[in-house]
């Protein structure tokens, strides 16, 4: 399993671009997720960007924290975050709203959950 600073830092690169994406080519993320874009949809998107760009500034800057309660808040808070993600993922996939490009973002999500969830666990 990683270490804080290289999840943090991963973190930071997935965040970063889905904010650019979701800002500057929406249109990618509904064509891997086999959606229809309309105006709303991109509304939200760029609503969306600027929380994932929040979160980048938030896992880089935070990379280098020492074990503390507000680290631990901080792993706590992504996992759930991303194992939601996952999970709301899989029950949009398994209704049939979307199609199989949302099991890499599941994934993705699963993973870096996971991570984020056992740091979370060995220093509690």
């Amino acid at each position: 399993m990683p270490n804080f600073n290289i999840l943090s830092t991963a973190t930071t690169v997935l965040a970063l671009s889905l904010s650019l994406l979701l800002a500057f080519t929406p249109q990618f993320i509904f064509w891997l997720f086999s959606l229809t874009g309309n105006e709303a949809a991109y509304f939200i998107s760029r609503r969306a960007a600027i929380m994932f760009l929040g979160i980048a500034v938030l896992a880089w800057l935070g990379r280098k924290s020492a074990p503390s309660s507000l680290r631990q808040a901080v792993c706590l808070g992504m996992g759930v975050m991303m194992i939601g993600l996952a999970l709301l993922g899989l029950g949009e996939f398994a209704r049939g709203y979307t199609k199989a490009g949302i099991l890499l973002a599941v994934t993705t999500e699963f993973m870096f959950g996971f991570a984020y969830v056992y740091l979370w666990k060995k220093h509690s």
